[in-house]
């Protein structure tokens, strides 16, 4: 198990700067939680991007999340510390000082390791003039060689 980091947003923002927030956010695979100050201490609930986004269509921006995403209907998840992330459920939020740090995840797939039949294939730039076709007319074919200037200058000057 991981854990990856979040997107934190108080259930007290509203919806327009929340879409905005989310809009700017540097990737859209990061879960987002929804911190609710309840009675007993912060509440976490775990969203994913996409899902948030969903819920708050056709909101109007002034409406606080807590009401657009009607957190007393729904269940808060558990916060587990950094060092109980091996045991926690996919989802469940971690803590770290009393500090939201990220979400537990699965771990991630490895992509295999190339072998050498996918090495030996490449890309049909790299295999030569043959896989190219006759249309090809670089600057190495052509003898010549072209450098910086030569590409702002043109040809002939």
């Amino acid at each position: 198990m991981r854990f990856e980091a979040v997107i934190a947003v108080p259930s007290s923002d509203t919806v327009g700067p929340t879409r905005l927030k989310l809009l700017t956010a540097r990737t859209g695979k990061l879960p987002v939680v929804v911190v609710f100050d309840g009675e007993n201490g912060p509440e976490y609930h775990v969203l994913t991007m996409s899902a948030l986004q969903a819920a708050l269509t056709g909101q109007l921006s002034g409406t606080a999340l807590h009401d657009a995403l009607d957190l007393a209907a729904s269940t808060p998840r558990e916060p587990v510390a950094k060092s109980d992330i091996a045991s926690a459920a996919v989802g469940t939020p971690v803590v770290e000082n009393g500090r939201l740090i990220g979400v537990v995840l699965d771990d991630r797939i490895e992509a295999p390791e190339p072998t050498e039949q996918d090495l030996d294939r490449g890309a049909p730039s790299t295999r030569g003039k043959a896989a190219n076709g006759p249309a090809s007319n670089t600057a190495a074919e052509s003898g010549r060689k072209r450098g910086l200037w030569s590409r702002i200058t043109g040809p002939n000057r």
